[in-house]
C-alpha cells in the first residue's frame, strides 16, 4: 500500500497561470456570466433604492401626522398607496432577477464542475504510475470530488457574491451621502473595528481550515486504503494499528475542524454586535437631528 501522505495544503505555484486556466474554463459562459452579473447589479440597485421609497412614505405619514394635529389636511394616504405599490412592483422585479441570476448560476457551475471532472478523469488516465505512488487514494479521489467542487462554487459563488458586495457597497454609499453626510460618517467610525476585528480571526483560522483540508485527503486516503486491502490487513493481523491510526487522523480532523469552524463561525455575531451598535448610535444621532429639524423622520429611517 502507498504511504499515507502528511504534506500540508499547498499553494498555486503560479497564481497568475492558475487564473488563466480557471478563466479558460469559464471562456464558453462569458455571455451567461455577464447576462447574470447584469441582472444583478439591477436587482442590487432596486434593493437599495427599496428603503429610500420606504423613508418617503413614513415621512409622508409623520407630516399628515403633525398636519392633522394642526389643523391641516392630514395624511395624503394616495401618494403613500403610489409609493407602497411602486414599491411592491419594484421588490417583485428584483426577486425576479434574483431568480433567474440563481439558474443562470446554477447552470453554468454544474457544467463548469462536469468539464473539470471530466478533463481530471483523461489526465489522470495519463499519468505515470509513479504519481500513484506517492499519492494514495483518498487524496487522489479527494481533489476529484472536494477540490473540484469547491472551485466550482468559487467561480459561480464566491465572485458573483464579492460583486454583488461591491454593488452594494458602493450604491448603499452613495445613498447615505445623499440622504445625510453627518450619518454617513457616524455609520462609517465603525468599520475600521469591523475590519481588524475580521482580519484577526481570519488570521487564526487560516491554519485550521488548511488541516482541515489535509486531514480530511488522509482520513479519505487511509479509510479506502484499508477497506480496498481488507484481505491483506487481515492476513497480517493489522486491525488494530489500522484502528488506532484511524482514531488519531479522525482525532486531528476532528480538532481542526471544529476549531476553524468556531472561529468563522464567531465573526457573524460579534460582527453582528457591532453593526447594532452602530444602529444606536445613528438613531441617536438621527434622533437629534430631527428634533431640530435638519432632516426628515424617514431619512432616519
Amino acid at each position: 500500500m502507498p504511504p499515507i501522505s502528511n504534506k500540508p495544503t499547498e499553494k498555486a505555484k503560479n497564481f497568475s497561470k492558475t487564473l488563466k486556466a480557471l478563466l479558460h474554463y469559464s471562456r464558453p459562459y462569458y455571455i451567461q456570466i455577464v447576462a447574470m452579473l447584469l441582472l444583478m447589479v439591477i436587482s442590487t440597485v432596486m434593493c437599495i433604492y427599496g428603503p429610500r421609497l420606504i423613508g418617503n412614505a413614513t415621512t409622508l405619514l409623520a407630516q399628515g401626522v403633525i398636519s392633522k394635529y394642526q389643523g391641516g389636511p392630514g395624511i395624503d394616504f394616495e401618494k403613500i398607496k403610489g409609493i407602497i405599490l411602486f414599491l411592491v412592483v419594484l421588490y417583485g422585479v428584483s426577486a425576479i432577477l434574483d431568480y433567474i441570476v440563481n439558474v443562470i448560476s446554477v447552470n453554468v457551475g454544474a457544467d463548469i464542475i462536469y468539464r473539470f471532472k471530466r478533463d481530471i478523469s483523461i489526465k489522470i488516465n495519463k499519468l505515470p504510475l509513479k504519481y500513484f505512488d506517492k499519492q494514495t487514494h483518498g487524496e487522489v479521489l479527494s481533489r476529484v470530488t472536494n477540490d473540484v467542487d469547491k472551485i466550482g462554487n468559487y467561480l459561480t459563488g464566491t465572485i458573483s457574491q464579492v460583486i454583488n458586495s461591491a454593488v452594494n457597497i458602493i450604491g448603499v454609499l452613495a445613498m447615505m451621502l445623499m440622504i445625510s453626510i453627518k450619518l454617513t460618517i457616524v455609520a462609517l467610525m465603525i468599520i475600521p473595528l469591523s475590519g481588524i476585528l475580521a482580519a484577526t480571526i481570519v488570521k487564526r483560522s487560516q491554519k485550521y481550515f488548511k488541516d482541515h483540508q489535509k486531514y480530511l485527503g488522509i482520513v479519505n486516503g487511509h479509510t479506502e486504503e484499508m477497506y480496498s486491502g481488507h484481505l491483506i490487513v487481515k492476513t497480517y493481523n493489522y486491525e488494530d494499528k489500522s484502528i488506532e491510526t484511524f482514531d488519531e487522523y479522525n482525532e486531528k480532523l476532528y480538532n481542526s475542524a471544529k476549531k476553524s469552524q468556531f472561529l468563522s463561525m464567531i465573526m457573524m455575531p460579534l460582527t453582528g454586535f457591532l453593526g447594532n451598535l452602530t444602529y444606536v448610535i445613528v438613531c441617536l444621532v438621527g434622533g437629534f437631528e430631527a428634533i431640530s429639524g435638519r432632516m426628515n423622520i424617514g431619512d432616519i429611517q
